[in-house]
């Protein structure tokens, strides 16, 4: 199943402050740490879930130098994204590239956290079921 962006933000907030959680002494150092870093990731503006890819191509013009300089391809940079099931690309402004690159690794870090912090909360589970 694809999470969109929306719904991980979503379980993100559940996650971290609507829910009945164990007190914070009863996490260990690990998820106390995961949480305090999610928090400040989700009050950072900007997420992104893609890939940022950076292309050298052709114009299509024949009077451009590209059309005969190898060397003289035009650079773009565009974030690769699948939205309900279809690829596709987004072209990415000059001045944008760096914020962009921001979202997405932004987007990452937050879903690593919430792998790990769910893996704990089923050890947890698994441990007070036994």
């Amino acid at each position: 199943m694809a999470w969109g962006l929306a719904s991980l933000i979503c379980i993100c907030y559940t996650i971290l402050g609507r829910l009945k959680m164990p007190s914070r002494t009863s996490l260990s150092a690990v998820e106390r740490r995961a949480y305090s870093r999610l928090r400040q990731l989700l009050n950072e503006p900007g997420v992104l879930r893609g890939t940022v890819v950076e292309m050298r191509r052709k114009c299509g013009r024949k009077s451009c130098r590209c059309a005969v300089d190898v060397e003289a391809k035009h650079h773009a940079v565009i974030l690769c994204v699948s939205l309900d099931g279809k690829r596709t690309s987004v072209y990415v402004p000059s001045g944008w590239v760096d914020r962009v690159r921001e979202w997405v690794e932004r987007y990452g870090e937050i879903r690593e956290l919430l792998e790990e912090l769910s893996r704990s909360s089923l050890k947890r589970l698994k441990d007070r079921s036994e």
